[in-house]
């Protein structure tokens, strides 16, 4: 796809979820993270059992380079103008998969799932949604995924070389071939930095829930 269109998403989170009060500057990725890693970005690293079919935003840091996360507060909001077509369990809460429509000749239609969510309650298949605006919060699984926080996952993809929505469970998208996903970093192209993930340190405390922050102002 070579006429992907950028999308609001980064500025869009940022406003609804108050992140200006820490004085959002970027991201921050581990590499297992990444779209197509290998990696584990949590407990003991090792490898995925496949390569990362989409992007995990969690941390990020302010113009002082102080560190932050995203936690079961945050409203998520929709990528583009879409319809949603599916939402499915996934380990640590429910995604939500939505066709977008581009208007351009050149971009055929497109697929995003978001994962590890709390959707909105009355949000159902074949709702309109449209760009920015909220339908789901981050889940909440802290205290019983104590080797994962809470955040977002993000994957786009080609619909043209899937089944239809209903049948995309995660036990399947897991083994399709990794041409049908598209790196969300080419859609939302946030200020971002890599980092090395330490396996001895404990992230919980090296990043501040950002509910905290919002709380103090």
């Amino acid at each position: 796809m070579n006429h992907l269109p950028q999308s609001e998403f980064v500025s869009h989170l940022i406003r609804i979820n108050l992140l200006n009060a820490s004085d959002f500057d970027r991201f921050i990725f581990f590499h297992g993270m990444m779209f197509g890693s290998e990696k584990k970005w949590w407990g003991k690293k090792g490898l995925r059992g496949s390569s990362h079919e989409g992007l995990d935003l969690c941390f990020f840091a302010n113009i002082r380079n102080e560190y932050f996360r995203l936690d079961e507060t945050v409203n998520v909001p929709m990528l583009y103008d879409g319809r949603v077509e599916h939402i499915t369990d996934d380990f640590l809460g429910q995604t939500v998969i939505t066709r977008h429509f581009i208007d351009d000749p050149h971009q055929p239609a497109l697929l995003s799932l978001c994962g590890h969510l709390n959707p909105d309650r009355d949000l159902k298949i074949g709702d309109k949604i449209k760009a920015g605006e909220i339908f789901a919060k981050i889940a909440g699984f802290e205290n019983r995924k104590k080797i994962l926080l809470p955040h977002l996952h993000i994957s786009l993809a080609k619909p043209d070389l899937l089944p239809p929505a209903n049948r995309l469970e995660w036990e399947f998208l897991n083994t399709v071939e990794r041409d049908v996903f598209i790196d969300p970093l080419d859609a939302i192209a946030p200020k971002y930095t890599i980092i090395e993930y330490d396996h001895d340190a404990d992230v919980s405390k090296v990043f501040t829930r950002c509910s905290q922050v919002k709380a103090a102002v």
